[in-house]
């Protein structure tokens, strides 16, 4: 596979995942074609040593694992996060309005609101209802062009180009359809029981986001769709995590809610990622003391997305370190700990990607700027494990389309596969 196949199979992973919960659900499903066993937090684990299983919560956030002989050796691991910025959907959420049928959401993340305007959108996410004295749940995409969200007319809006902002409490309801003034209330739950032949009245709750229904393109050598930020993580983790061949002990993990600040059950403040490393340790006869040497011994590449420069806003960036697209994987650095890299993690990183002749950005963000933070400071400090922060360098973060560089994409996969598959 060269570096357009690859970027064109993450599309395509991308346009399967409208919403977290989908991007767990592929996961699973390729996980379970290359042989992995599914095991259950509420059950017990029955785990040998030279296997591959994983583990899920709540049907967004996954950990996987291949296991070697000694697990005190520690865990090679690289987690990122399956959320994105979006907007979800309120309770109660029909607005009629001036013949308008609208919906009630409200922001989830820090996304660039100006650009989910005047595009096609539609739903999904997940369900629940009571069948037959159960609690059931399903996924859910409604996929087909459903709502959007249109801009005032310039000659309404005459500041339109000179600074207007967007209030998410006025001005981005999604439009559905024009509606007569006696409209009754309940069309998104009609519209999810119709998806499954199921009685409305027995949904029970729902958790709904939008998404862009624009397919992502190539552009030449640069890919364009949402989600980059952090799908395409995801996705190279875990081409890198299934194609490696390796005995030793390494590990996936996709948190979720990152982008709201990782405080969750399922987010990197949890204790998914220990409890789970624990039970391995126990599952495999270690006491204690040989589970804080596996700690002691366990690496994290913490993968999520960095800034390349914008050769439109050249003075965001920091002045000699310039991050350029299809220049390579970036590590991210910041004094005031947002970013885990530390010298220790860097210079195995530096040398793993020398070695395989790939090769190494450095960003910090300029004095006067605070960048975002990720999941590898959180899990560094929970776990006491030594970490690094990385990720490919895009423009447009957090918009509804991202764009990124097609080598880099690549090269994030080769420099993930070799630390998968190197031994210290």
């Amino acid at each position: 596979m060269n570096s357009i196949e690859f970027s064109k199979d993450l599309i395509k992973f991308i346009d399967a995942s409208p919403l977290n919960y989908f991007a767990v659900a592929n996961t699973k499903d390729i996980l379970k074609s290359n042989a992995f066993i599914e095991l259950k937090e509420n059950e017990r684990w029955e785990i040998e040593r030279n296997s591959k299983y994983f583990v899920s919560r709540n049907d967004t956030a996954l950990i996987a694992f291949t296991l070697g002989d000694d697990l005190t050796k520690g865990f090679d691991i690289i987690g990122s996060h399956t959320d994105s910025p979006t907007f979800k959907v309120k309770s109660n959420a029909e607005i009629n309005d001036s013949g308008y049928l609208k919906i009630n959401i409200e922001p989830y993340g820090g996304m660039i609101y100006s650009t989910w305007t005047d595009r096609t959108l539609s739903l999904a996410g997940k369900f629940s209802y009571k069948e037959d004295g159960q609690i059931k749940s399903k996924l859910v995409n409604i996929n087909r062009d459903l709502l959007t969200i249109p801009n005032p007319a310039i000659h309404m809006n005459r500041n339109a180009n000179k600074g207007f902002e967007l209030n998410p409490q006025d001005h981005l309801y999604p439009i559905i359809e024009t509606i007569e003034e006696n409209f009754e209330n309940g069309y998104l739950e009609k519209i999810l029981a119709n998806e499954f032949g199921i009685n409305a009245y027995k949904i029970l709750d729902f958790d709904l986001g939008l998404y862009d229904r624009q397919k992502g393109a190539i552009i030449n050598n640069m890919y364009q769709i949402g989600r980059i930020d952090n799908l395409g993580s995801v996705h190279a983790s875990l081409k890198a995590f299934i194609d490696a061949k390796s005995k030793k002990n390494n590990v996936l993990v996709l948190n979720d809610n990152e982008e709201i600040g990782s405080r969750t059950l399922t987010g990197a403040f949890s204790p998914f990622l220990r409890d789970t490393l624990k039970r391995l340790c126990d599952n495999c006869g270690l006491d204690d003391e040989d589970f804080y040497i596996a700690l002691a011994n366990t690496y994290l590449i913490s993968a999520d997305q960095a800034h390349a420069v914008h050769p439109n806003f050249k003075d965001y960036h920091d002045p000699t370190n310039h991050i350029m697209m299809n220049g390579g994987l970036v590590i991210k650095t910041a004094a005031n700990g947002a970013y885990s890299s530390n010298i220790a993690s860097n210079s195995r990183l530096i040398d793993l990607a020398n070695n395989i002749g790939c090769n190494i950005q450095k960003f910090h963000n300029r004095n006067d700027k605070s960048g975002g933070s990720t999941i590898g400071p959180i899990a560094s400090t929970g776990l006491g494990i030594n970490s690094i922060d990385v990720g490919e360098p895009i423009l447009a973060m957090h918009s509804i389309r991202e764009l990124g560089g097609i080598e880099d994409h690549f090269d994030a996969y080769k420099i993930y596969k070799a630390f998968y598959q190197t031994e210290l």
